[in-house]
């Protein structure tokens, strides 16, 4: 459906590179016809559309990850992978002094998210852009409650649970769209990130609702790593995957080290996506610019480095949270023996 939008914008004379630079108001009003099978809703919407999405490749992925289209599809087929796809190289090994450059582009690049689209670098739908509106703030944390309850239901599908758990680690807690709905359920949780900006707006949105037992820790550099808390509960969603692998490697070493003896871990990271190869020389050689980029930590080493821990997998399910297309994106729970 979407190869028919992009054949109509290159007939009416648009010789650019359609999937690769801008989003038309004509591309926002097919996507929704072709798609969705009906006409955006209001101008403000195409608006946010067109602003929120840099190319058409994003519109696309965008809509198809939408959960009004999901159930325009017939009954049992998915955008799925089907096992038999290429192999990945995925680099992620380097030098101490390297790690710290890509880190750094990490924590530069949401540091700047934080200041400048602090809700929208959480969740990117075009309603958390800016400055959202009230309704849009309650329904932007009402989604970490939702949040909490399918984790909850996780954990009862395969026998376990919070009670008796004392401390919890959320990595990558952004404004603490979780963390205010994790924290009523242990004695003390820290919420950690790379951003100054979000821990910042975090802490203040808590305390104005009166919640605490939060303690806000600030990630500055990759050896902080080393200084996070033993915990029982370590939980993150879509965080890792936008770090490169080698940052990934050493987030998830990191978690299976702190995971105490019966401890449950939680996390998110797309697996595999057709095409895609990180070579750490070839992503340094050009200029490191601040974005939101994704990317991908193979299966394999995840299994490794918890078994090296003395933690086994429980549950391993393919969540569609990228919502991007021949991409594979698994939330795992492992338990530490």
């Amino acid at each position: 459906m979407f190869d028919k939008l992009v054949d109509r914008l290159v007939r009416s004379g648009n010789k650019t590179d359609v999937m690769k630079e801008g989003v038309s108001r004509e591309a926002v009003e097919w996507a929704y016809r072709l798609l969705l099978g009906r006409d955006p809703e209001s101008e403000a919407v195409i608006a946010l559309q067109m602003e929120g999405n840099q190319n058409l490749a994003q519109l696309r992925n965008n809509f198809l990850g939408s959960p009004e289209f999901a159930p325009t599809l017939p009954p049992g087929v998915r955008i799925q992978l089907h096992g038999g796809e290429p192999p990945s190289v995925i680099e992620s090994d380097g030098s101490p002094e390297l790690l710290a450059r890509l880190f750094e582009h990490v924590h530069r690049s949401w540091h700047q998210f934080g200041e400048e689209q602090p809700f929208w670098s959480v969740l990117t739908a075009p309603e958390y852009r800016d400055q959202p509106q009230d309704a849009a703030i309650d329904r932007f944390f009402a989604s970490g409650k939702a949040e909490i309850e399918r984790f909850q239901k996780t954990l009862a599908r395969i026998g376990l649970g919070l009670d008796g758990r004392r401390t919890c680690l959320e990595y990558g807690c952004g404004l603490g769209r979780v963390t205010r709905h994790l924290a009523p359920h242990f004695e003390r949780t820290t919420g950690v990130d790379i951003s100054a900006a979000h821990l910042a707006k975090a802490k203040a949105l808590a305390e104005a609702k009166g919640i605490g037992g939060i303690d806000w820790l600030h990630l500055r550099s990759l050896d902080q790593l080393a200084d996070l808390p033993e915990v029982d509960v370590i939980y993150s969603l879509i965080v890792l995957q936008h770090n490169p692998p080698p940052v990934i490697e050493r987030i998830i070493k990191t978690f299976a080290r702190i995971l105490r003896p019966g401890g449950i871990a939680y996390f998110q990271v797309p697996t595999y996506r057709v095409g895609y190869d990180f070579r750490l020389a070839e992503y340094l050689r050009n200029p490191l610019k601040p974005g939101m980029e994704m990317h991908v930590y193979p299966q394999d080493r995840i299994f490794r480095i918890f078994a090296q821990a003395g933690a086994v997998p429980v549950s391993i399910v393919e969540d569609g949270c990228t919502g991007i297309p021949r991409e594979r994106s698994n939330t795992f729970v492992f338990k530490k023996d």
